[in-house]
Protein backbone atom coordinates (compact mmCIF):
# COMPACT_ATOMS: atom_id res chain seq x y z
CA UNK A 1 0.00 0.00 0.00
CA UNK A 2 1.34 3.68 -0.72
CA UNK A 3 0.03 6.69 0.55
CA UNK A 4 -1.32 8.95 -2.10
CA UNK A 5 -1.58 12.56 -1.44
CA UNK A 6 -4.61 13.06 -4.13
CA UNK A 7 -6.33 10.44 -1.92
CA UNK A 8 -8.55 11.90 0.98
CA UNK A 9 -7.83 11.15 4.95
CA UNK A 10 -9.74 11.09 7.47
CA UNK A 11 -9.22 11.43 11.25
CA UNK A 12 -11.98 9.85 12.95
CA UNK A 13 -12.49 9.41 16.60
CA UNK A 14 -13.53 5.96 17.22
CA UNK A 15 -16.45 4.78 19.06
CA UNK A 16 -16.34 2.20 21.39
CA UNK A 17 -17.59 -0.26 18.95
CA UNK A 18 -14.80 0.30 16.62
CA UNK A 19 -11.96 -0.22 19.27
CA UNK A 20 -11.76 -4.36 17.95
CA UNK A 21 -10.91 -3.10 14.44
CA UNK A 22 -8.06 -0.70 16.33
CA UNK A 23 -7.01 -3.62 17.83
CA UNK A 24 -6.47 -5.51 14.90
CA UNK A 25 -4.48 -2.54 13.45
CA UNK A 26 -2.30 -2.19 15.75
CA UNK A 27 -1.97 -6.04 16.17
CA UNK A 28 -0.95 -5.96 11.85
CA UNK A 29 1.30 -3.22 12.56
CA UNK A 30 3.10 -6.07 15.31
CA UNK A 31 2.56 -2.76 17.80
CA UNK A 32 2.13 -4.47 21.68
CA UNK A 33 -1.04 -1.64 22.81
CA UNK A 34 -5.05 -2.11 22.30
CA UNK A 35 -7.50 0.66 22.59
CA UNK A 36 -9.64 0.45 25.30
CA UNK A 37 -12.61 2.05 26.56
CA UNK A 38 -12.43 5.24 28.54
CA UNK A 39 -9.64 6.40 25.81
CA UNK A 40 -10.16 8.76 22.96
CA UNK A 41 -8.80 6.75 20.23
CA UNK A 42 -8.12 8.42 16.39
CA UNK A 43 -7.10 7.42 13.49
CA UNK A 44 -6.33 8.34 10.12
CA UNK A 45 -8.51 6.52 7.56
CA UNK A 46 -7.56 6.32 3.79
CA UNK A 47 -10.19 4.84 1.47
CA UNK A 48 -11.76 3.46 4.57
CA UNK A 49 -8.57 1.13 6.13
CA UNK A 50 -7.22 2.85 9.30
CA UNK A 51 -3.71 3.58 8.22
CA UNK A 52 -2.56 5.60 11.87
CA UNK A 53 -3.67 5.38 15.12
CA UNK A 54 -3.21 6.98 18.19
CA UNK A 55 -4.68 7.04 22.14
CA UNK A 56 -5.43 9.90 23.64
CA UNK A 57 -6.09 8.88 27.69
CA UNK A 58 -7.26 11.44 29.67
CA UNK A 59 -6.27 12.03 32.95
CA UNK A 60 -6.82 13.54 36.36
CA UNK A 61 -4.17 14.01 39.57
CA UNK A 62 -4.08 17.03 42.19
CA UNK A 63 -6.54 18.83 40.43
CA UNK A 64 -5.08 18.78 36.81
CA UNK A 65 -6.48 17.20 34.31
CA UNK A 66 -4.70 16.58 31.38
CA UNK A 67 -4.05 13.96 28.31
CA UNK A 68 -1.20 11.62 27.46
CA UNK A 69 -1.24 10.43 24.61
CA UNK A 70 0.46 7.11 23.66
CA UNK A 71 0.50 3.95 20.76
CA UNK A 72 0.67 6.29 17.80
CA UNK A 73 1.41 4.13 14.78
CA UNK A 74 1.52 4.03 11.27
CA UNK A 75 1.30 1.41 9.22
CA UNK A 76 5.00 0.68 8.64
CA UNK A 77 4.57 0.65 4.73
CA UNK A 78 3.40 4.16 5.03
CA UNK A 79 5.97 5.51 7.08
CA UNK A 80 8.31 8.26 6.22
CA UNK A 81 5.80 9.66 4.14
CA UNK A 82 4.25 12.74 6.17
CA UNK A 83 1.17 10.58 7.40
CA UNK A 84 2.55 11.11 11.13
CA UNK A 85 2.86 14.57 10.90
CA UNK A 86 -0.64 14.91 9.15
CA UNK A 87 -2.16 12.91 12.03
CA UNK A 88 -0.89 15.59 14.60
CA UNK A 89 -1.66 18.37 12.84
CA UNK A 90 -5.22 17.05 12.49
CA UNK A 91 -5.29 16.09 16.53
CA UNK A 92 -4.44 20.02 17.43
CA UNK A 93 -8.15 20.61 17.76
CA UNK A 94 -8.59 17.69 20.55
CA UNK A 95 -5.97 18.73 22.94
CA UNK A 96 -8.31 21.10 24.96
CA UNK A 97 -6.06 20.57 27.64
CA UNK A 98 -2.12 20.10 28.42
CA UNK A 99 -0.42 17.13 26.64
CA UNK A 100 2.49 14.76 27.32
CA UNK A 101 3.98 12.39 25.81
CA UNK A 102 7.40 9.81 26.26
CA UNK A 103 8.30 9.60 22.55
CA UNK A 104 11.89 7.57 22.25
CA UNK A 105 14.56 10.03 21.78
CA UNK A 106 15.12 10.23 18.17
CA UNK A 107 11.46 11.12 17.87
CA UNK A 108 11.80 14.38 19.25
CA UNK A 109 12.24 16.34 16.22
CA UNK A 110 9.14 14.59 14.98
CA UNK A 111 7.31 16.08 17.91
CA UNK A 112 8.25 18.86 18.31
CA UNK A 113 7.65 19.78 14.73
CA UNK A 114 3.98 19.25 16.28
CA UNK A 115 4.57 21.32 18.54
CA UNK A 116 5.40 19.15 21.52
CA UNK A 117 8.62 20.64 24.01
CA UNK A 118 10.88 19.34 26.37
CA UNK A 119 9.57 21.08 29.88
CA UNK A 120 12.23 22.56 31.48
CA UNK A 121 13.12 21.58 35.10
CA UNK A 122 11.23 24.26 36.79
CA UNK A 123 8.06 23.42 34.59
CA UNK A 124 5.39 22.20 36.55
CA UNK A 125 4.75 18.48 35.13
CA UNK A 126 2.41 16.41 36.73
CA UNK A 127 3.87 14.50 39.41
CA UNK A 128 2.59 11.10 38.02
CA UNK A 129 4.09 12.32 34.31
CA UNK A 130 7.31 12.32 35.69
CA UNK A 131 7.36 9.06 37.67
CA UNK A 132 6.32 7.52 34.76
CA UNK A 133 9.10 8.50 32.69
CA UNK A 134 12.00 7.94 35.69
CA UNK A 135 10.29 3.98 35.61
CA UNK A 136 11.00 4.01 31.76
CA UNK A 137 14.37 5.13 31.99
CA UNK A 138 14.99 2.95 34.58
CA UNK A 139 13.92 -0.24 32.30
CA UNK A 140 16.71 1.05 29.81
CA UNK A 141 14.58 3.11 27.23
CA UNK A 142 15.70 5.96 25.58
CA UNK A 143 12.20 8.18 25.81
CA UNK A 144 11.92 11.80 26.35
CA UNK A 145 9.41 13.30 28.64
CA UNK A 146 7.25 16.06 25.61
CA UNK A 147 4.42 18.36 26.26
CA UNK A 148 2.24 20.71 24.68
CA UNK A 149 -0.60 23.12 25.93
CA UNK A 150 -3.76 22.55 25.59
CA UNK A 151 -5.77 24.55 22.99
CA UNK A 152 -8.10 25.96 26.01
Amino acid sequence: MTFKECDSIECVLMDTLSLPLVNRFYKRCRYPAKAGRGERVYCLRQEGHIVAAVKLMPKSFDQEDWLFLRAMCVLPELQGQGLGKRFLEALGASFDRPVYCYPFDHLKAFYGHAGFECPAPNDTIPKAIREGQQRLLQQGRKVLLMSRKGTE
